[in-house]
């Protein structure tokens, strides 16, 4: 019988966390991405079985809202989700390459909303004990958001279980103003938590 892979809570790269959640939660195939887009977080391991995208841009994803799936109360054991993380409109090069690259949301408010009600339509569509994996990055322009917080304190309050965090870390970033004063420390990593309804 093979050994397990020593799962860890920290990874340069994406595709060995998401093997590992799989590991850890016996997880043979994601059951939903709600944000497909382009579908690469699926490099090396099976797609999900459905994919839905306000935006469908590859064949097998239909049209849909996060805030709205077309699909029963608890009826999907597990859940992809990687919302964009940039919010507001900014004259750095670096955040102009960003939005082009993630799309972004008009202002934290709007952010607040799709996240909050994104949580409220996987609550009702997971079954119990199923599994959420939530991507996530805080994010500083001219002051810090600390969105990873934020995101578990909205999906403990709809009554999601955080039952793990994982960090990806990055070795290598878009260059926000080079040639501005840095206020803050530049973020090299995101996050992935793990909430179990």
């Amino acid at each position: 019988m093979k050994k397990p892979n020593l799962v860890k809570s920290i990874s340069y790269s994406q595709n060995e966390i998401l093997s590992w959640i799989m590991q850890l939660y016996d997880i043979k195939q994601f059951d939903l991405d709600p944000t497909y887009s382009k579908g690469i977080f699926y490099k090396n391991i099976p797609e999900p079985r459905l994919k839905f995208d306000l935006n469908p841009q590859v064949k097998g994803c239909k049209k849909a809202d996060c805030t709205d799936l077309p699909l029963d109360n608890n009826s999907i054991d597990s859940i992809v989700f990687d919302p964009p993380f940039i919010f507001g409109r900014h004259g750095g090069l670096g955040t102009k390459v960003m939005e082009r690259r993630f799309s972004s949301f008009e202002n934290f408010e709007q952010l607040k909303q799709i996240y909050q009600n994104s949580m409220m339509e996987f609550y009702r569509i997971l079954k119990k004990k199923g599994i959420l994996v939530f991507k996530c990055q805080d994010f500083t322009d001219s002051k810090t958001t600390m969105t990873h917080c934020l995101v578990w304190q909205w999906a403990t309050e709809t009554g999601f279980y955080a039952k793990d965090l994982f960090i990806l870390a990055s070795k290598n970033r878009i260059i926000y103003k080079p040639n501005s004063k840095q206020h803050h420390a530049r973020k090299f990593h995101s996050y992935l938590w793990i909430f179990q309804k």
